[in-house]
This record gives C-alpha cells, structure tokens and sequence, in this order.
C-alpha cells in the first residue's frame, strides 16, 4: 500500500463520516420530524418510529464520530454499510408503492425519494467498501488487534 492509498483511505473515512454527522445533526434536533418521516415510509408499526428517531441519530452520531477520528473503523464502517443498505431498501420499497414523500435523511432538507437518493447512497456503499477493505491501520486508534482478527 502506497502512501496515496492511505490517503485515499483517511479521505474516504471522513467524507463517510462527514455524511452520517450531518445527517444526524437534524434528527437529533427535532426527532419529531423524523418520527414523522419515518412513518411516513409505512413500514414500522406504530410507535415504533418513535424509538428509532430517537437511537438512530445517536448511532449515526457515534458512527460519523468514529470514522472521522479513526475510532473502532472496523465496527463504525460495518454499521455504517448495513444502514446504508437499509436505506436503499426503504427508499425502493416506498417508491415501488408510488409514495411521494420526503427522504428524511437529513443530507439535503426537503429532497424526495427517488433514484438519486439510491445512487447517493450506492456511492456511500462504495466508500465503505473502500475503507472495509483496507490492510493496513493508518490513523486510528484502537483497531483491530492481530488476536482479534
């Protein structure tokens, strides 16, 4: 691994982790509106929207956190790529249904669902991939030891 590669990698982290901060920034603030986003995919039975605007936010919180300063990548990275895939998923079931409703993902205030925000977060996918499949630590603490591996 060249010293670009390492660079790419520290660059991807915090475009990755940039990402999740944001978004969760929102959400934190007025868990409410997110609630209501949320319901809004009529997937969740109710009430439960409720206690996932209130966990997710942190988690991206504690993921974007991790990524940036290099914080336990391997578990921040792995969350990261499933929530990911979850939101693909939830995106393409209400558009599949023909619902016309607001994302909720905090990235771009008012953006609809739709194939732009699927590619978004494909290429997001693709970032975490990129640093998933990194060999060596570089900027990080506590990573994976040799005995954990």
């Amino acid at each position: 691994m060249n010293s670009l590669d390492r660079y790419l990698i520290v660059i991807t982290r915090i475009i990755l982790g940039a990402a999740f901060l944001w978004a969760s920034f929102g959400k934190i603030l007025e868990p409410g509106d997110f609630a209501r986003s949320i319901s809004n995919y009529h997937i969740v039975p109710f009430g439960i929207e409720n206690i996932i605007a209130l966990i997710l936010p942190w988690l991206e919180l504690l993921i974007g956190m991790g990524l940036i300063l290099g914080i336990m990548v391997d578990g921040s990275v792995q969350i990261s790529a499933i929530l990911l895939i979850m939101f693909i998923l939830m995106i393409g079931q209400a558009m599949l249904r023909g619902f016309n409703i607001e994302c909720g993902c905090g990235l771009k205030e008012g953006e609809m669902i739709g194939l732009n925000k699927i590619l978004e977060n494909i290429v997001f996918i693709g970032g975490a991939y990129i640093v998933m499949q990194r060999r060596k630590r570089f900027f990080e603490i506590f990573p994976k030891t040799p005995l954990s591996e």
